[in-house]
Formats: C-alpha cells, sequence, structure tokens
C-alpha cells in the first residue's frame, strides 16, 4: 500500500466527536520551524511522569540527539515512568506535583483544576497548529474552553483484532477469513483453547478484556459502546446510558470468553511473569488474538519479533446484529502541567521537541507509536510493522468512527467496570444487575464529585 496523500486525507470526512472530521490538513504545512513559546529558564530539574513502561528506550536515544540538546538546553530532565494514578493524586495533594505527565486520566485531572492552562504558550509556539492533528486529537486536549493537553507521543488509531496467524493456521482455522463478529470471535475462541491433561489452560484464543477490549480511558476510549453502538455517556447533559440492552449483552458475551476459559484459568496465566495484560500473553504465543490499537503491530515486532512477522490486523469485533460495521476510533495522548509545579515553562520545551521528526521517527521505530501529527503520518510506511497496514487502510473504510467520551469520571468508571464485569463472568452477579449497578454507582460518584 502507498503512503496515505494530502489529498486522501482531505477526503476522509468520517464524524468523530461533536461532529469533528478525522483528519483536517492544511496543505503547505512547513515542518521546519522555530518555537516562539518563552524561553526556558536555564539550569532547573524538570520532572516528568510519563507512566509507560516501554518508554524509557525512545526516550534515552532521544536525549542523545543534537535536537533534544537544543530544546533542553542546559535544564535536566528527569523521567520516572510506572507511578500509579493514586501516586500522582497524592503528590498533587502534597502541593509537589511533577512539571507534568503523560498517560493518565487526563479529563479527570482537567476537571479537578490542578492543570495550568497552555494557550498562551500554543499559541506563541510554531510547533502546535490546529490544522497539523487530527481534529478529535486537538479538540480533546481542551476542558471548558480552555486548552490544557499538548498533544505528544501518541495519538494514531484505537481499534483493531490482531492476531496470530500461525497459531490460528495450527488451529486448524483459516488466517485469511477472519471473524467479523463477536459470535465468530467465540468460534474461534473455542478452537483455540488448549487445556494440558490436568485440566489447567495453556492457551487462549481471546482476552477479550484484555488490551483496548477492556480499556475505559480518556485517552482510548471504551470499547462495548464503541462495538455495540451507542453512546454511554452525554458531557453536555452530563447523564450516563449504561443500564441499557447492549452493556447487559456486552457483559454476557465478552463474559462467555471466560467461562470458557476458566475465571481461574485466565487469572493464573496473567499471573506469570511477563504474561499479564496488555499484550503480555500474545507475546508469549499463549493468546492467539487481541483488541488493540495501532500500536500493537510495532510494539509486537520490536518487543518479540518470532511472534510478530506472524502478526496480522482486521476490524474489532461487533455483535452479529451489526455485521457489517466497520468501527473505528481516534484518541491519544498528551503532555499536561501542573499549575503548582515549579518548571513548567521548560517542560512545556519538551512537549514542543515531541513534535520534531526526530522525536516522531524514535518513537516509531524503537516502540511502534505514532502521533496525532498529520505531516508525520504521510510520511510513514504502513508496512513497515506486520498487521499496520489494516490501521492505515481503515483511515479510508471504516463505517463508523467513535472518540473518547468526555466524562471527566473516567477513572472511577474504569475502576467500577472491572469490579462488576467480573462478578458477571464469574456468574456471581447478573448481567442485567451488573449493568443496573454500574449505572448508579456512576451517577452517585458524579453527583459526590461535584458535577
Amino acid at each position: 500500500m502507498k503512503k496515505l496523500s494530502r489529498r486522501e486525507f482531505l477526503r476522509v470526512g468520517a464524524t468523530v466527536a461533536a461532529g469533528a472530521t478525522l483528519a483536517p490538513y492544511i496543505a503547505q504545512a512547513d515542518e521546519a520551524v522555530v518555537s516562539n513559546a518563552p524561553a526556558a529558564r536555564q539550569g532547573v530539574t524538570i520532572q516528568y511522569w510519563p507512566s509507560w513502561s516501554n518508554f524509557p528506550p525512545a526516550w534515552e536515544k532521544m536525549v542523545e540527539t543534537d535536537e533534544y540538546k537544543e530544546f533542553v538546553g542546559d535544564n535536566t530532565v528527569e523521567v520516572k515512568t510506572g507511578t500509579p494514578w493514586e501516586a500522582v493524586l497524592t503528590a498533587i495533594a502534597a502541593g509537589t506535583p511533577p512539571d507534568a505527565v503523560s498517560n493518565y486520566q487526563y479529563l479527570d485531572l482537567m476537571a479537578r483544576g490542578v492543570l495550568r492552562p497552555i494557550d498562551d504558550w500554543v499559541a506563541a509556539s510554531e510547533y502546535f497548529k490546529k490544522e497539523l492533528y487530527f481534529e478529535g486529537s486537538w479538540n480533546d486536549g481542551f476542558y471548558q474552553g480552555v486548552m490544557y493537553g499538548a498533544p505528544g507521543i501518541e495519538g494514531f488509531l484505537r481499534y483493531g483484532l490482531n492476531y496470530n496467524a500461525k497459531m490460528v493456521e495450527d488451529a486448524g482455522l483459516d488466517p485469511d477469513n477472519p471473524p467479523q463478529t463477536w459470535e465468530g470471535c467465540l468460534e474461534w475462541h473455542e478452537a483455540l483453547t488448549k487445556f494440558d491433561d490436568a485440566g489447567n489452560l495453556t492457551q487462549m484464543g481471546l482476552d477479550p478484556y484484555d488490551a483496548m477490549g477492556g480499556q475505559i480511558a480518556i485517552q482510548d476510549g471504551f470499547y462495548p459502546p464503541v462495538s455495540w453502538g451507542w453512546k454511554w455517556f452525554d458531557a453536555d447533559a452530563g447523564t450516563f446510558n449504561i443500564a441499557n440492552d447492549m452493556m447487559i449483552e456486552a457483559f454476557d458475551v465478552m463474559g462467555e470468553f471466560y467461562r470458557i476459559a476458566g475465571p481461574d484459568n485466565v487469572a493464573g496465566i496473567r499471573s506469570v511473569e511477563g504474561q499479564g495484560g496488555w499484550g503480555g500473553s500474545f507475546n508469549a504465543s499463549v493468546q492467539a488474538m487481541i483488541i488493540e490499537g495501532y500500536w500493537h503491530p510495532g510494539e509486537t515486532i520490536i518487543q518479540k519479533p518470532e511472534v510478530g512477522q506472524y502478526n496480522r490486523a482486521t476490524w474489532a469485533p461487533v455483535p452479529t446484529a451489526r455485521e457489517g460495521a466497520k468501527v473505528q476510533g481516534t484518541g491519544g495522548h498528551y503532555v499536561v502541567f501542573f499549575k503548582d509545579a515549579a518548571n513548567t515553562e521548560p517542560m512545556f520545551k519538551i512537549a514542543e521537541f515531541f513534535q520534531t521528526d526526530t522525536a516522531c521517527q524514535i518513537l516509531f521505530e524503537d516502540v511502534g507509536w505514532l502521533p496525532a501529527r498529520i505531516p508525520f503520518i504521510e510520511k510513514t510506511d504502513p508496512s513497515a510493522f506486520p498487521g499496520l497496514e489494516f490501521y492505515f487502510d481503515s483511515v479510508t473504510e471504516a463505517t463508523e468512527w467513535s472518540s473518547p467520551a468526555r466524562c471527566p469520571i473516567t477513572a472511577y468508571v474504569s475502576q467500577q467496570y472491572q469490579e462488576l464485569r467480573e462478578k458477571v463472568f464469574r456468574d456471581e452477579l447478573s448481567a442485567a444487575d451488573a449493568a443496573a449497578e454500574f449505572q448508579t454507582r456512576c451517577e452517585d460518584e458524579y453527583k459526590m464529585a461535584g458535577f
């Protein structure tokens, strides 16, 4: 497949949240720019907490580049990964937040009033121009009309069913005819799930709650509403729509994968080092399918090339009643700055550095990530990693687009979802009761939080 042209991007008119189009792009955008943002104070130590565990290798390469050294000046950036969400909140409450973070619940932070608005810095920067970004990714950096999030590091498409073609073929299935529905995925799951003589799970087809299948995050979205086709939160009205037949069906259908494999068996596989969530068991050739974003092909070939070579991707599953719907979603990450931190201005220079081709190329080659920055996407080779081409094709082939719901208690919603879905697949709670309880908990928390 050839690279997407400017004209092809302009043709994409798929509607995402609030009527945004996927890829508006202004021709003749100049990447060779000079920042007019506030000059960095010299000789300070900047604290940046990106939570990704696979970010450090790319960062180590970035800091060795001449371009990074020009941006950072005499300052030092201390990067801390893996900090839990609760620890971030504790640091904020103590008045000792880092200068910036990435890969946390951005909207929750925006709504708490703890972030520094960046409209003035962005207005003065030649690196941040709305026309250079996917509109949904740009718009989601705002809260109540104020910009808090600087797009960066990662920001392309969110959904696809990735599968190991060798494992599929070994199970007597046709890797050239992947399932498109949940029912089809269940058939593959049964064929791919294996037990030893003692009844221990040795291989499973699909964990529907692994990775993007089970995620609820402001940067990624919530897959059951995308798959079943409804809006779970109305930001304008401040109302939840969770206790409905679609959520009930989602709880039951997705729970069936666990009932087939055995909840304790799946937990046992997850407890093995290197086989946890977000692709660990796929990399170990223990899980044959995974619902993931565009980053999965690159991450897998980089981390486990002997497995990544067999990776393929197709449309993420939908119910049989919606067969033929080709769902895709936007989302992505930001650098957000705390108003009580001392060195946010020089940290903004690092956020600008993340927009450069130098930084974007390192992140793509060493981690597998792509930004929401259209000029870089246009120059990217879709065949760089096995399975990546599907995501580029989906830009023009998707029939439905989604953008993450703008819910300011997303972290809480995610916690409740994880608890309640387990009660369903362990048959401790009916799907209908779980959906009703889910709705009640979210409504109560929303009111208690003052929204």
